[in-house]
């Protein structure tokens, strides 16, 4: 058994490339929203949407997981965290995001992505603001019984914020082209997201995001945020291809976060994810 997975997992792989390094989406609140989170950004989990938005977060660290479309064998994890520097020289990040294939106790694929940013403030004044920010990504995939194979991406992006209620986003990714493999290689997915987000309240975020990658396919997605009361968010979201209804909540405590967003697929069982996290250092 163990064996006749291995090959479907390769021969997937060697076709396409298709499941290796796609948008698993890290953030239980961009999920919540429907993935519509270029045009948002402004938390640690900017790192791995627009790096732009990293020039406004807080300090703080989120861990999350999930096991995706509820499946015992697909576990996936991230982990960030970031730190305003002083005399507004931006915001520095680290982040991780981990997924296995495990069978038998046995790990079948492995693949981590090491993120390092920096986000900062091009442009300034009383209503608006202009904010630019960069990451390099670490990718390394391994196979049970075979070599790791690495390469290095570099995404950007921008965050602009126009009368405190409407935020324009823009972000490129694996903007070099890496390609992963020596002698049969293949090309990281590379993709471009324009996202529009407007505050009508202070307590409600709406956005809508369309995303592109470079094998010609396109994703929409729709989202919005309500802050009930002060500790407590609800959200919803849609997104299109693959397609997907999104839910989730939140909770606020004395720098404590817990997000969870519920994903519900067209064809495969939903998926759960939780985030945890905490602001220690404020603007």
């Amino acid at each position: 058994m163990k064996q006749i997975i291995i090959s479907m997992i390769l021969v997937l792989n060697t076709a396409l490339l298709l499941a290796v390094f796609d948008d698993y989406q890290p953030g239980a609140r961009a999920r919540g929203m429907g993935n519509a989170y270029t045009g948002v950004a402004d938390d640690v989990n900017s790192l791995f949407y627009n790096p732009g938005g990293l020039a406004i977060s807080q300090g703080e660290i989120n861990l999350g997981g999930t096991n995706l479309q509820s499946s015992a064998f697909t576990q996936f994890k991230s982990a960030a965290g970031s730190y305003a520097l002083p005399r507004n020289y931006g915001t520095v990040a680290l982040g991780m995001r981990l997924m296995d294939v495990d069978f038998e106790d046995v790990s079948l694929m492995s693949e981590q992505i090491w993120s390092v940013g920096h986000g900062f403030t091009l442009l300034s004044d009383i209503h608006s603001s202009i904010h630019f920010g960069y990451s390099g990504n670490l990718y390394r995939l391994q196979f049970d019984g075979s070599d790791a194979e690495s390469a290095f991406g570099v995404d950007i992006g921008v965050l602009a914020i126009l009368h405190r209620r409407t935020r324009f986003g823009f972000s490129v990714t694996n903007i070099n082209q890496p390609k992963m493999g020596d002698v049969n290689q293949h090309d990281l997915p590379r993709k471009m997201a324009l996202g529009i987000s407007y505050l009508p309240y202070e307590e409600v975020i709406t956005s809508v995001e369309v995303k592109k990658d470079f094998a010609q396919e396109t994703e929409f997605m729709a989202g919005v945020e309500v802050r009930l009361f002060e500790p407590f968010s609800i959200r919803m979201g849609v997104h299109q291809n693959p397609a997907t209804w999104n839910a989730g909540a939140s909770f606020y405590l004395s720098g404590i976060s817990v997000d969870y967003s519920y994903s519900s697929h067209a064809v495969l069982d939903g998926t759960h994810y939780i985030n945890v996290g905490y602001q220690f250092q404020g603007r």
